[in-house]
């Protein structure tokens, strides 16, 4: 009883399967009737530090690069041109490269070119501003949109650049005079000599 009952559900599912296989009409399909994925674009990392440890923002359809850096000892914004790799110096021929962190006002950077690269043409950019860099760090990042005319072609990408690793002070107060000591009846500054003179007990 129980081989026959064995048998009748194998050929039963036989049975089936060569039915749900007629027709053509099935909604699965081959192997190699699938379409492959689209190959990963592996030239560079995005989100990776660029070159030089800065942020990297995508220009166009990867046309162009531009790495974004914070140099809090010179108090200076930082903006390289680079290639489709993401790590070669691309020379452009613009004179500024715009950044407007989110919330704030837009940034100018000039042209500043690198040793080799002629006055018309320039991978970097910059701007020296010790307040401007100071309200960055605080922020912890920058969020925004960078922008530069390339020829007659504008580009702009945005800029997600995290600031925590770097270190920055602030300037300190200007330091508060040295308090007047007096000892048998003289004034008594070590910063400010006052040649003996007497204070008023009042």
């Amino acid at each position: 009883m129980e081989r026959f009952t064995l048998a009748a559900l194998i050929s039963g599912g036989l049975l089936l399967g060569g039915i749900g296989c007629s027709g053509g009409s099935s909604d699965y399909k081959k192997t190699g009737d699938l379409k492959k994925a689209p190959a990963v674009h592996d030239e560079h990392d995005h989100g990776a530090k660029g070159p030089h440890g800065g942020s990297i923002v995508e220009l166009g359809d990867e046309e162009y690069h531009a790495e974004v850096v914070v140099d809090a000892d010179a108090h200076t914004l930082r903006v390289f041109v680079l290639g489709k790799d993401a790590k070669t110096a691309s020379p452009v021929a613009a004179k500024e490269v715009l950044i407007t962190p989110e919330e704030k006002k837009a940034l100018t950077l000039k042209a500043v070119p690198l040793e080799g690269e002629g006055e018309d043409k320039s991978s970097r950019f910059e701007l020296v501003d010790e307040d401007a860099i100071h309200s960055l760090l605080d922020a912890g990042m920058i969020h925004g949109n960078l922008s530069v005319k390339i020829g007659d072609k504008p580009y702009s990408g945005h800029i997600d650049y995290h600031l925590d690793g770097i270190h920055h002070e602030h300037k300190d107060a200007k330091p508060v005079d040295a308090p007047v000591k007096v000892e048998e009846g003289k004034a008594i500054n070590p910063d400010k000599p006052t040649d003996g003179a007497i204070v008023d007990p009042k």
